[in-house]
């Protein structure tokens, strides 16, 4: 799993990520799946997002980035 948790480490530096994207960097044309194996390994607070983005030639494409969320303390459940 070299390269999910390659993509995991460029996630977690605050790098968006789209397949053209992994596939230069990483070598892999399946960064939808690396990112599903990569949910597997995030630490609690952490989530993996994807957008849709528009390229310049007018493609749809996934566009991954990690989002930290702080866990709620304190909060009661009523």
């Amino acid at each position: 799993m070299p390269q999910t948790s390659d993509i995991l480490d460029a996630l977690r530096r605050g790098d968006v990520l789209t397949p053209l994207d992994a596939q230069i960097r990483f070598g892999t044309m399946r960064l939808a799946a690396r990112v599903s194996d990569a949910k597997a390994l995030l630490e609690p607070g952490e989530e993996i997002v994807s957008e849709r983005h528009v390229t310049t030639s007018r493609k749809v494409v996934a566009r991954y980035r990690l989002v930290k969320r702080e866990p709620a303390q304190g909060v009661l459940p009523w």
